[in-house]
């Protein structure tokens, strides 16, 4: 394993590549009763805008790839921002013979087929999506602001996209919690039957997590071995008629994008940090972009997050914040 991960280091460091996570905005349309975010910012002002864009350009002469990932809040609903940047990173890397590639995470309750055809031009073909179960279920946990459910317009979206022609790549991630993991069995059935055999959509299932928010005190997760026994029964239930992505199948030792020292994640005020999960811990706050695209970076804050790639802990590389200094 040890040689797998010092073979992986090239790729963590190079200079030719860069990943940009982007928070258009930090505002959603949901509040989801599990979620960490506190939606304190809005939408991307025009100097952070400008920013990312130059950021982009500066880089071009050095590149070989550049990997765009939108996260939020959600992304669709500063999608203007969206088009926008990722139409002159279409542009630069066609211009410089720089490969793309274009994902997003989002709660897909405004991906329409017209808006993933749009995302799907400007090179957004990879899309990471939540569902808590079946509709009953979902919709007592991915609720709308006004409390609404969610269930029906995402699963109508997706047998839109099911139903097109878009090469799209699709992680349907399903949560798991102690209140919804009976009626996940429910769900997958409706999976296989609507998604079955079809390549682009590929299943991750993922227990939720207590990370923090106004909810923390309410939040009921799994513990370890019960986690671990729930998802290995959730895989058989699939029976080879979904794919099924396994992290811990794989042979390739996991990098979080944290760790890597050419990836950064850029909020909608400009701020520059590396973990899309810790967005109110002072060390996730390591610099700021500036409207000509320079990266200002406070000295020394960036160092504890690629540490792993010095001490090849995998643990480390898995997850950078896991034995990093509780100093805030």
């Amino acid at each position: 394993m040890k040689d797998n991960i010092i073979q992986l280091i090239p790729s963590l460091i190079t200079n030719r590549s860069l990943e940009l996570i982007l928070l258009p905005t930090e505002q959603c349309n949901f509040r989801c009763t599990y979620c960490y975010e506190d939606f304190s910012l809005g939408k991307m002002t025009r100097d952070v805008i400008d920013g990312v864009k130059n950021l982009i350009s500066k880089r071009a002469s050095e590149l070989k790839f550049l990997k765009i990932s939108w996260f939020g809040g959600e992304p669709l609903s500063a999608r203007d921002i969206v088009y926008e940047i990722s139409q002159h990173a279409k542009n630069i890397c066609e211009s410089n013979g720089i490969k793309f590639q274009g994902g997003m995470t989002t709660n897909a309750f405004l991906l329409t087929e017209t808006v993933a055809t749009k995302l799907y031009i400007l090179g957004i073909r990879n899309f990471q999506i939540s569902l808590d179960g079946p509709k009953k279920t979902h919709d007592l946990t991915r609720q709308r602001i006004d409390k609404s459910g969610s269930f029906e317009r995402i699963w109508n979206n997706l047998l839109d996209l099911r139903n097109s022609k878009l090469l799209v790549s699709i992680i349907l991630r399903i949560h798991i919690t102690p209140e919804n993991y009976e009626s996940l069995f429910l769900l997958i059935e409706d999976l296989k039957i609507y998604f079955g055999g079809d390549t682009r959509f590929k299943i991750f299932f993922k227990a939720i997590a207590n990370l923090g928010g106004k909810n923390a005190k309410n939040i009921q997760t799994l513990n370890k071995d019960v986690k671990e026994i729930a998802i290995e029964k959730l895989i058989e239930a699939v029976d080879n008629k979904l794919n099924v992505i396994s992290v811990k199948d794989s042979l390739v030792p996991f990098v979080c994008y944290a760790a890597q020292a050419n990836s950064f994640m850029i909020r909608a005020d400009g701020t520059i940090g590396k973990c899309t999960v810790a967005l109110n811990d002072s060390r996730n706050s390591i610099g700021k972009i500036l409207k000509d695209g320079t990266m200002q970076f406070e000295s020394g804050k960036i160092l504890p997050w690629i540490r792993g790639v010095r001490t090849l802990d995998k643990n480390t590389l898995y997850c950078p914040l896991m034995g990093m200094d509780n100093e805030k």
